[in-house]
């Protein structure tokens, strides 16, 4: 059985991190070309970084 990532890290940035890559990959089938979340930019990564935490906080809440 998986174990939730977000209840065993002891690493709140990394579960961010990956959390927020997850996000971006989810939406890459609305565009034409995937973009890779290393390629994603500043911008982006930012953005998505946020609604990260947001999650985070909505779940855990």
């Amino acid at each position: 059985m998986a174990r939730c990532l977000l209840c065993t890290s002891n690493d709140e940035q990394a579960v961010l991190e990956h959390l927020a890559e997850k996000l971006w990959d989810s939406r890459m089938g609305e565009f034409e070309i995937a973009t890779p979340w290393a390629d994603a930019g500043p911008y982006w990564q930012a953005k998505f970084r946020e609604m990260a935490v947001s999650a985070k906080l909505a779940l855990t809440a």
